[in-house]
């Protein structure tokens, strides 16, 4: 069995882009009630805490693909019974699309918000159906992202591992006694 979680699907390119895109934002941020407190949610994504949706929707305009306007991604380390940080969770997500990039060659443009509203914290990534190529960076050569089987067991495999670094990081420290 695996250490995580990952599904996605992908909404195509076209005149509907925007409005799928703004859709899923709405999704993304949504607050829902979890217990007694409302959780705030925060967006995200490669290089720290992205502005607010009017950001995020730019970000991901500019990545619609020709074929894919952008995926919807869920990722889900183990359910330990424990609540993971948001931090953390954050942490992990970068990591793993990272290294999903370098695998793909590709510097990828993404959004994230962590959401805790079920038993099961998981992580909402919209992945823009573009990325550029990261042999060529600022020369303006656009790839399309078209994320295959291989590169869902590759996805899998890589979360599996980031989620052990950062659970032995995290408990590293000695009982106190």
């Amino acid at each position: 069995m695996s250490a995580t979680y990952i599904n996605g699907r992908y909404e195509p390119a076209g005149l509907r882009a925007a409005a799928r895109i703004e859709s899923q934002m709405q999704h993304l941020k949504a607050s829902f009630r979890t217990g007694e407190r409302r959780e705030e949610r925060t967006l995200f994504g490669s290089c720290g805490p992205v502005a607010d949706q009017a950001a995020a929707r730019a970000l991901l305009g500019a990545a619609i693909g020709p074929k894919v306007a952008f995926h919807r991604l869920i990722l889900s380390p183990v359910a330990t019974g424990r609540r993971a940080r948001r931090a953390d969770l954050e942490e992990w997500t970068r990591l793993v699309l990272a290294d999903l990039g370098r695998e793909m060659g590709l510097r990828l443009t993404w959004v994230a918000a962590v959401h805790g509203n079920t038993d099961v914290d998981h992580v909402h990534v919209l992945l823009g159906g573009a990325g550029e190529r990261a042999h060529w960076p600022g020369k303006g050569t656009v790839a399309s992202v078209e994320l295959r089987r291989t590169h869902y067991a590759f996805l899998e495999r890589r979360a599996g591992e980031r989620a052990a670094e950062i659970a032995a990081r995290l408990t590293a420290w000695p009982a106190v006694g």
